[in-house]
């Protein structure tokens, strides 16, 4: 896997300058409670839960849940926040720690330039669209407002305007060109109606939603055409407002429309949001389990306001997740309701009336039901029980069993055996890994030494030094090592990506990965030692295995100059065999000279070549 090296230079820029903790308090409200140093833990932005399961490494810059298995760094926590691709997470992470993107492709480059002319426009639009409003021809427009009861400061505070009826035509006397204006998704059904600015999370202007003032006129609502920054499947009106308070209270209210919105925050209601003429998404969904624990449904009263609830609420159950479902009485819509209650009326109301999602399914059904038909409690059970099939959490299943069965009035035990786990995405049960057995502190300091490429600026030196030693010497910690050496410049360029790392390991195995997201993600089960500490075991383990060499290279190659005894023996015995010799010469063999009986003048007589042969 190979990555540019400007990128990987600016990629990298990016994470220094953008702290995980941080990022993940910002976007989604995280409240840390730090268990040590960069060890910090909280209620995972991504599932509900009420006790902390969701760890960061700030050394790492990486997350983990161990609770619903969401893991990756920084870029991977603002694409699932948000709902973005990562070329997207790059550029809003950028804008926030001011770092200019040099490296972008001409793509790239033309598609920044759309954007920024695309803003160009709706902030243009929205000045003309506030102007109209105070000027005569807005008087109608007023006057709606305020029979609905809405003032003059919310109008103001939430982007509500009038579209004047030649409003495309003083755009473009404005000195912006055509093909902005068209890209911007304007049509002339918006002339004369009632403005709403819409805004993305971060509070840029990206559409416009319009209403008609004619009580007879059709449609009663538009919005700009889809543009590459406006996608009604992915935005909630007001979030951008509620973003504030949904960080302190971590609930988000949702509606359905514009005014309902406007109203609730004139209200106190301050984190309502509402859905644009669309029903809820699985993308609306995400990006709001991305912020809040708590959701509750706030949807007109009457009949297809509780569709749209019911269908709201299967859809967040698929995602994993409960809600709370707030019917208004007598069919009122929130909008009229607010009116005439404020926010401590709201939250009396939603006390006594709010439904969990498992008692307003059943609600539903029980209505639906065919109460002279036999069976039909338990028809109902069984249906409101495959839809709570993705709570995963068995503490919870055990009270869903317990809600069905009071709700319909059946046997809680014959519930119970059927409520089983699915995974979050449907099909095969979640199943989390088993805690890992006993593992040598070799092993472990190995992979340890390794995830120090991702943290530590010399771990680089380190792991090449002592996998010349030897002492790396695991088949998966060598693999690991040399898909990182594969990494773009290499292992001597600086820190190695995690998220690369583990997609890079991914490709070639998908159980190598496994390993590895194990030790980068290690959890407080973790066998892994710190990075300190398993340098220092290695370089132990080095020191001894060099030391064991060294022994077995003396063994078998001995060296006598350092024994003396050794070296009394030989002296001793060549001392003898000169006497022996001496000996000889005083009583010569008649037969002549013994055959081993060397020549006087060989060299071999001396008592250093002695030594050397030995």
């Amino acid at each position: 896997m190979t990555v540019d090296p400007d990128r990987q230079a600016e990629k990298q820029l990016v994470r220094s300058r953008s702290r995980i903790d941080e990022v993940a308090r910002e976007l989604a409200g995280c409240e840390w409670e730090p268990r040590g140093p960069g060890d910090l833990w909280a209620c995972c932005p991504f599932h509900s839960e009420d006790t902390p399961s969701f760890h960061v490494r700030v050394s790492q810059g990486v997350y983990k849940c161990f609770g619903c298995g969401a893991s990756g760094d920084v870029f991977r926590f603002v694409q699932e926040i948000r709902g973005v691709g990562f070329r997207e997470a790059l550029e809003m992470l950028a804008e926030r720690a001011g770092v200019t993107l040099g490296s972008l492709s001409p793509e790239d480059k033309r598609r920044q330039a759309e954007v920024r002319d695309l803003r160009r426009v709706l902030e243009r639009a929205g000045q003309l669209f506030a102007q109209a409003l105070r000027t005569p021809a807005g008087a109608r427009a007023v006057d709606y407002l305020k029979s609905r009861g809405f003032e003059g400061k919310t109008a103001a505070e939430h982007d509500v305007g009038l579209v004047p009826d030649d409003f495309l035509r003083r755009l473009r006397e404005g000195g912006l060109a055509n093909a902005a204006i068209d890209r911007a998704g304007f049509t002339h059904a918006f002339a004369g109606r009632l403005s709403f600015g819409i805004r993305d999370a971060n509070g840029g202007l990206v559409g416009f939603g319009a209403r008609t003032l004619d009580p007879d006129g059709k449609p009663k609502y538009v919005n700009t055409r889809e543009t590459s920054a406006f996608n009604k499947r992915r935005l909630l009106y007001a979030l951008d407002k509620a973003s504030r308070a949904v960080s302190r209270s971590r609930r988000l209210v949702v509606m359905e429309g514009y005014t309902d919105v406007l109203m609730a925050h004139q209200r106190g209601v301050l984190e309502a949001v509402a859905t644009m003429g669309t029903s809820l998404t699985k993308d609306h969904v995400r990006l709001l389990k991305g912020r809040a624990s708590n959701l509750i449904f706030v949807f007109d009263g009457d009949e297809a306001g509780l569709t749209a609830a019911e269908r709201a609420v299967h859809l967040t159950l698929e995602e994993g997740m409960e809600v709370r479902v707030l019917c208004l009485p007598d069919g009122s819509d929130p909008g009229d309701w607010f009116r005439e209650h404020d926010a401590e009326a709201f939250e009396a109301l939603l006390a006594k009336q709010g439904l969990s999602t498992v008692a307003f399914l059943c609600r539903r059904a029980i209505d639906r039901a065919d109460r002279n038909q036999p069976g039909w409690r338990e028809a109902v059970a069984h249906e409101v029980l495959e839809a709570c099939r993705s709570l995963i959490d068995p503490v919870r299943r055990e009270t869903v069993a317990g809600e069905i069965a009071r709700a319909c009035h059946v046997n809680r035990n014959v519930l119970r055996r059927h409520v089983t786990p699915a995974s979050p995405t449907g099909g095969t049960p979640v199943r989390h890994p088993p805690r890992a057995g006993r593992v040598s502190a070799r092993i472990s300091s190995q992979f340890a030494l390794l995830v120090g490429l991702t943290t530590h600026d010399r771990a680089a030196a380190d792991v090449e030094r002592l996998d010349r030693a030897g002492v790396l010497s695991h088949p998966h910690a060598q693999r690991l090592l040399e898909v990182a050496r594969g990494l773009g410049p290499g292992l001597e360029a600086g820190l190695v990506d995690p998220m690369d790392w583990l997609d890079a390991t991914r490709e070639q195995d998908e159980r190598l990965a496994v390993t590895l997201d194990r030790a980068l993600f290690s959890g407080p089960d973790s066998v892994l030692p710190g990075y300190e500490t398993a340098l220092s075991y290695l370089e132990g383990v080095a020191e001894e295995e060099h030391a064991k060499q060294v022994r077995l290279a003396a063994r078998n190659r001995p060296d006598i100059h350092d024994d003396e005894p050794a070296l009394r023996a030989i002296e001793a015995s060549l001392k003898e065999r000169d006497a022996a010799k001496r000996r000889g010469a005083r009583n010569p063999d008649p037969e002549g000279a013994a055959p081993d009986d060397p020549a006087p003048d060989r060299p071999n007589d001396h008592p250093l070549h002695h030594e050397e042969a030995l």
